[in-house]
């Protein structure tokens, strides 16, 4: 197979930018992943060690050139870190669901103890009433030390360690307070509940302190009341959890993009984020700094594989010269001659960012003189050599040539070229690069 060939070019240089964009993203991630974990108190030095720990891993990785591991692992380390912390995130705010089921046992515990120990004609200290009204530990332990000793009159102290020896009373507070039976969850209030932490656990959430107290009002609401404040609170905190989650997705986002630009080292002030960012502002945020790194990406990358095409072949014997690689930008075609092989070369031609390139060998004919199509399968047998040797050199330099698509020798008829033209259109090209110069 060594007709034309349609090739694809990757570079070492353009791996390389790929990946350390990758690694721009994951220490951006990190960064937020770390911040967050920190202030929500959801991670430990050991977890923030062991995941610096695979960032290194991942530079390591970079640095050797094992640039397709860093490819198919980069993604992967950044999407646990996402994962992650969401895990941990509702982790914390399902804890602090249960902690405020705990506080209401206790308080509704402290409210019967404190009724019993009344009933039982028992003094405790005002400050110990006023500990019990508020459901705190201190004041719990202390009144049930009081209901156990049984500060009363003898006849009432007497009938108290009755119980206690008869087993009806727990031997200890947390056996007390284990007994005392568990507070009613209304499920209307815990999912609204539930939101707020979320809420708080996103920091671009307004405060949310108001709806908390409006959520309290609930509690002790007349039930027509109770329905209109639930209904306003459903509605409320749906719409500022939606936009929340949805801003926090999008700043996130664009934190990890600013990096990468940061990385190819291109402008990033214009992403700076203020508290009147909208979220259509940071979709718009986010589309531009895509445009602005595909843009960057794409003409580094088509800049490289052209070099490392015309450096090939300037290592197989092709008469390369300085300027060829920008008329091969310009005008997306190039013809290089064989200096082995007088009166043969190959042409250049692709796209714009060179992802693929059609590479042909070629009969160059000079005025008055037409080539000899008898070499021209020679040429081609040749040709098919030296592209094996381009790709082995590409791939000793880090990079890879793939063949697309390729005819066998003799089904297309060498392409000729007039010399005259060739030139002609070379010296225009020059004058033209010249011209741009200039300007």
């Amino acid at each position: 197979m060594s007709g034309p060939k349609v090739v694809r070019i990757v570079t070492r240089e353009e791996s390389e930018a790929i990946c350390r964009g990758m690694l721009a993203r994951i220490d951006a991630a990190l960064e937020q992943w770390t911040l967050t974990g920190r202030l929500h108190d959801t991670i430990d030095d050991a977890a923030i060690a062991a995941s610096r720990r695979r960032r290194d891993s991942l530079s390591t990785l970079v640095s050797q050139g094992r640039f397709a591991d860093v490819q198919g692992q980069a993604p992967a380390e950044e999407a646990f870190l996402r994962a992650d912390m969401a895990t941990r995130l509702a982790q914390a705010t399902a804890a602090k669901a249960v902690a405020r089921t705990h506080a209401r046992r206790r308080v509704e515990a402290a409210a019967t103890l404190l009724r019993t120990l009344r009933e039982a004609g028992i003094e405790i200290g005002a400050e110990t009433v006023q500990g019990l009204e508020r459901g705190d530990d201190g004041a719990l332990a202390e009144g049930f030390r009081a209901l156990s000793i049984g500060r009363a009159s003898p006849a009432t102290s007497s009938g108290l360690a009755n119980k206690l020896r008869i087993g009806e009373m727990p031997t200890s507070f947390a056996d007390w307070l284990a007994s005392q039976p568990a507070p009613e969850v209304d499920l209307e209030i815990a999912k609204i509940e539930a939101r707020l932490d979320e809420l708080a656990t996103l920091d671009v959430a307004a405060n949310v302190d108001g709806l908390r107290a409006r959520l309290e009002e609930v509690r002790v609401a007349q039930p027509s009341r109770r329905s209109l404040i639930l209904d306003g609170l459903e509605v409320e905190t749906g719409r500022l959890l939606t936009d929340a989650r949805k801003t926090a997705e999008l700043l996130s986002a664009l934190h990890l993009r600013v990096a990468e630009l940061e990385e190819a080292t291109l402008p990033h002030d214009a992403f700076a984020v203020t508290a009147a960012t909208s979220i259509l502002d940071l979709e718009r945020m986010l589309e531009a700094a895509d445009r602005a790194l595909a843009e960057q990406i794409g003409k580094a990358a088509a800049a490289s594989r052209r070099a490392a095409v015309m450096k090939g072949l300037a290592g197989l014997g092709y008469e390369v010269r300085e300027g060829m690689t920008t008329t091969l930008a310009r005008s997306g075609k190039l013809v290089v001659a064989d200096s082995a092989r007088p009166g043969y070369g190959v042409e250049l031609s692709g796209s714009v960012d060179f992802r693929q390139m059609q590479m042909r060998p070629v009969a160059l004919e000079t005025s008055g003189q037409a080539s000899d199509p008898s070499r021209d399968r020679d040429a081609e047998t040749i040709w098919c050599g030296q592209v094996n040797e381009l790709a082995k050199t590409l791939a000793d330099g880090g990079g890879g040539l793939e063949i697309v698509r390729s005819l066998p020798i003799g089904v297309t008829p060498l392409k000729r070229i007039t010399v005259a033209a060739w030139k002609e259109g070379e010296r225009v090209e020059l004058e033209n690069s010249m011209v741009r110069k200039l300007r």
